[in-house]
């Protein structure tokens, strides 16, 4: 879609993204008075729930917000991803990712303003202000700035990035109770920055906050703490959420404050529910299917085995200490040693939620022995054989559904960038596996029984919600059927009157607009 610019009509309109903050709790919270900012906005303007590619790509509603395509066209699904042309893994980069955020692309003199929109890549010029990498969850580029002298002065009088990379592992009660404290300090420190870049001239503001993304994940349930809770520890734990969201709530009523005249507009790509992941299980399981129920764990190299003995505070300062490209070789290997590509016609991906297979195509991936023709064949083939596995005590299946990409996303400039099967798990927390078991491919057995080895309890629900409040939108309305956050993008541009100047995929929210 090419948006036409409507003359004289620049209007303001003020985007603030509640990074992975779930629409179930909002709606609770809402109700029941704890998010009273946000339950005046709904009872003033226009509330929904949002299609979001996170369905399937849990890493990918950032890019698909920011580039207002899905994820076959930009590419982008995780922070650290298949680069087949290497044989290897990188971290998203411009060098073979390039995308542009649609507002460096919006014309009609639309002067932007943008904080911390996680994942976008780098900056440039453009007509307005841009500081990212500062606050987000996805520590996926460092801070940066246009212009780039501005970092500086944010800096001065911010502070250096107020979040550190997420850990590993479950936590003690003494380090979740300091990572309370640093969420809430960069929600507070994070709305004081936006602030501050909204006393520039503007039309379009777009500002975003980490906090509820990092705390959805590690104050869900008590199954990210390493050991065991006294009553009062426990009564602050089981609130501790609570107060992240009651944060982002006055954190919306400062920005409204501060922008009287503007539209506003509410959102989260993505959500949080209980964590669902049993990616720790699926190397095995597709071992599994791939070469009979007597395989092994796929084999690992000396360097791999190196690299996960070390303690995870070790790797990481290793692996930030040298380049990017040296960077991005360790990891391969820490992640595919062992690997031998004449015998592998698929392999997993890096993920955290989804699981994600790669086939080894020949003609795409360059020691590729898959032929393009058995492709079908080999998806069908694993998708049955990997749904077949089930929890061995309970017998409950453990997923919902095994899809290809090119099934659940249209054609696009960089399908081939994706992963070629995408496993989403049942519904339930995937804590509680000792072992798995199929009757055609026998039982796998969990490294870290009864626990989820990265100590995440909360992982992303695949909704996302908006909330828009201004002149022309109804009051105590509700979003039209079949919104998505493609659509978040088209209709922001039209809301101020500008064009944009690269084509945008969703359709514009004419309700809102």
């Amino acid at each position: 879609m090419i948006l036409r610019a409507m003359p004289n009509d620049h209007r303001r309109l003020l985007l603030i993204g509640l990074d992975a903050a779930d629409a179930s709790l909002v709606e609770r919270w809402m109700g029941d008075g704890t998010l009273p900012t946000l339950g005046a906005l709904r009872a003033a303007g226009t509330w929904g729930r949002l299609s979001t590619s996170a369905r399937y790509l849990t890493g990918s509603p950032w890019p698909t917000f920011y580039t207002g395509r899905p994820p076959s066209d930009h590419g982008i699904y995780h922070d650290f991803q298949w680069r087949q042309e290497d044989m290897g893994f990188a971290a998203p980069a411009t060098d073979w990712l390039p995308v542009q955020p649609f507002w460096r692309a919006i014309e009609g003199d639309i002067v932007s303003v943008v904080h911390d929109v996680p994942m976008t890549p780098g900056t440039e010029p453009f007509a307005g202000v841009e500081v990212t990498g500062w606050g987000s969850h996805d520590k996926l580029v460092p801070p940066q700035s246009h212009p780039p002298e501005l970092l500086g002065e944010v800096v001065r009088r911010f502070g250096e990035s107020p979040i550190r990379t997420d850990e590993y592992g479950r936590a003690s009660l003494a380090h979740l109770r300091e990572l309370h404290t640093e969420l809430t300090d960069l929600t507070r420190r994070s709305t004081e920055l936006s602030r501050w870049l909204l006393t520039r001239p503007w039309h379009l503001g777009i500002v975003a906050f980490g906090a509820l993304h990092r705390g959805g994940h590690r104050f869900w349930d008590r199954s990210s703490v390493d050991g065991a809770l006294g009553a009062a520890d426990a009564s602050w734990y089981d609130d501790a959420l609570r107060e992240l969201y009651r944060a982002a709530d006055r954190t919306v009523a400062d920005l409204v404050t501060a922008a009287p005249d503007a539209t506003v507009f509410v959102f989260a790509l993505h959500g949080m529910m209980v964590n669902t992941a049993r990616v720790d299980l699926l190397d095995d399981m597709l071992a599994r299917v791939l070469h009979g129920p007597a395989a092994g764990a796929p084999r690992r190299g000396l360097l791999r085995r190196a690299g996960e003995a070390l303690p995870l505070p070790v790797r990481r300062a290793l692996t930030r200490a040298v380049p990017e490209a040296v960077k991005n070789r360790i990891m391969t290997r820490w992640t595919t040693g062992g690997v031998d590509w004449e015998r592998t016609p698929a392999f997993t991906l890096r993920a955290d939620l989804n699981g994600y297979v790669r086939f080894n195509v020949r003609g795409r991936e360059p020691q590729g022995i898959v032929e393009p023709a058995e492709v079908g064949a080999l998806a069908d083939r694993l998708a049955q054989g990997l749904s077949s596995f089930r929890d061995a005590d309970t017998n409950e299946p453990i997923i919902e559904e095994a899809r290809r990409a090119d099934e659940v996303f249209p054609p696009g400039e960089r399908s081939h960038r994706l992963p070629d099967l995408i496993v989403r798990w049942s519904p339930t927390s995937g804590a509680p596996h000792r072992a798995v078991v199929s009757p055609a491919y026998g039982r796998v057995e969990r490294a870290t029984p009864g626990r989820i080895p990265n100590g995440r309890s909360g992982n992303h629900a695949p909704h996302g919600w908006l909330l828009a409040r201004g002149p022309g939108i109804a009051a105590g309305g509700t979003l039209e059927p079949g919104a998505d956050i493609l659509d978040l993008a088209p209709t922001a541009v039209r809301r101020v009157g500008g064009t944009a100047r690269v084509p945008l995929a969703g359709k514009v929210l004419t309700q809102l607009v």
